[in-house]
């Protein structure tokens, strides 16, 4: 399988993935996409596999790029967050559905850098 083929395969998978797990939530059935998903997976696996060996997916800078793009968008969301958090908080009632808001956006911030966190000592211990 050539560069080309396998990116057309992925975006066959893709497309049939959207479909079939949009038209599941449609008919409210929420067990059809966790199937969808993972026969997704498998067919992507089984994509790569095809794939010739001597065709380079990604290199070093790809990585380097989508570290950084990472770390940037955890810095961004962590501020904007940390921000509308309190603005919610500040224009809310103590009952009222903003301030609910502002305690989701709030805990969603924290998951966020404890899980980035958690990887980030997970992976730098694996590395050494």
């Amino acid at each position: 399988m050539t560069q080309k083929q396998y990116k057309i395969c992925s975006l066959a998978i893709v497309i049939a993935l959207s479909f079939s797990v949009s038209l599941s939530v449609t008919l409210n059935n929420y067990y059809l996409p966790a199937i969808f998903i993972l026969s997704a997976v498998a067919g992507m696996y089984y994509c790569r596999k095809q794939l010739k060996t001597n065709n380079v997916l990604a290199d070093e800078r790809d990585y380097q790029i989508s570290g950084q793009a990472a770390r940037y968008s955890i810095y961004i969301y962590s501020w904007l967050g940390a921000i509308g958090t309190l603005a919610l908080m500040a224009i809310s009632e103590k009952d009222g559905v903003l301030y609910v808001l502002s305690q989701y956006l709030a805990f969603s911030v924290c998951f966020l850098l404890l899980v980035n966190a958690f990887l980030f000592n997970y992976l730098s211990k694996r590395g050494k």
